[in-house]
Order: C-alpha cells, then structure tokens, then sequence
C-alpha cells in the first residue's frame, strides 16, 4: 500500500521542485540560445582604440562634449552611425586610456544616462554634458501629433576596450543588438 506524505513535507518538496525548475530556466536564459544570450556587456580585446578607430567605422560626429564631469575620460562623442543598409542611430562614445580605467569609472556615469532610471536632468546629473541629447520622446500621445513624454534614448551600455557607448534603444535588447553591431565594426578583421 502506498504511503502518503504529511502535507508540510508534500509542501516542501513542490517548492524544492518549483525553485529548482526556476533555477535551470535562469541559467539557460543566461548560458546559450540567441545572440542575446550571447551579449557581453563588458570585454577587452586588448585593443586601445581612438576616435580616428571610431571614424574608421563610418560613425559621424555631430558633437564633441567635454569632459567635465566624466572622471578619467579623455574624450566624448556625440553622433551616428549606420549598419549596413539600416537607418542611422545616435550613439554617444565616451573614452578612456584603458580598459580598466573605462570600467572603473566610467561604469557609474554611464548607468546615470542610461535605461529606465535615467537621470535627463541637466540640474540633476553628475555629467551635464549632452544631457538634452540623451532624451527622447515616448509614447503615442492621443492623437493629433501629441506626445506624452520624454525618456530615455539610450537602454543599456556597454564597454568595449577602452569605450563606454551608450547604446540606442528603447529596451536593453534592443540595444545590445545595436551596439553589438558598431562593435563587430570596430573589431579588426
């Protein structure tokens, strides 16, 4: 005859089994699958690059900031740049004379103008500079050409060598996609 579990140990075997299903949904989310999976939001390949690099790739400046504000950084692009046969997107390129350096402290900069929480304040940033350039309008407002905000342009960044690019987008996805794709340009072929 079969035995029955008390009900606080049916329990707690349905949720070691719910929390082990939702952990190996987590890690293949995170370890394979599509070229999101495949992301990183931060690599060294070794390579120093320099706006001359950056212009190489097709980007045009429209800006140059300065860089008050911007601890360690030694120079800051604002401008666009196309992927093959797509539309130009704004991109903003800040740099660093290393890749530690780009990680160490350009790392909270760039999360201040990026993703939901962006501040798009010029009074209330730490970095200032192109603020207004980092917003973007939202929503579809109610007709008749209205709009119903203004967000953020940027969703994610990344660092790359020594570059932190604030990433076009209006999700991280989207982003990353974005920015993958001046990277793969940056690369050395």
């Amino acid at each position: 005859m079969p035995t029955t579990l008390p009900d606080s140990s049916r329990a707690s075997r349905l949720a070691a089994l719910i929390l082990l299903i939702a952990i190996a949904a987590a890690l293949s989310a995170c370890g394979s699958g599509g070229d999101s999976a495949e992301f990183e939001r931060i690599s060294d390949t070794g390579t120093i690059l320099t706006t001359e690099s950056l212009l190489a790739t097709g980007f045009r400046e429209s800006k140059t900031y300065s860089t008050e504000g911007l601890p360690g950084a030694s120079d800051a692009l604002f401008g666009f740049w196309r992927a093959s046969g797509g539309d130009p997107l704004d991109f903003e390129v800040r740099f660093y004379s290393s890749h530690a350096d780009a990680v160490r402290l350009g790392t909270a900069p760039a999360e201040e103008g990026t993703g939901d929480d962006a501040i798009l304040d010029a009074e209330s940033a730490a970095y200032k500079e192109g603020v207004q350039d980092r917003r973007t309008i939202i929503g579809a407002g109610g007709g008749g050409g209205a709009r119903s905000g203004i967000g953020p342009k940027y969703a994610d960044f990344v660092i790359f060598n020594n570059l932190v690019i604030l990433c076009p987008g209006g999700q991280a996805e989207q982003s990353h996609e974005r920015c993958g794709d001046l990277i793969e340009a940056l690369e050395p072929q």
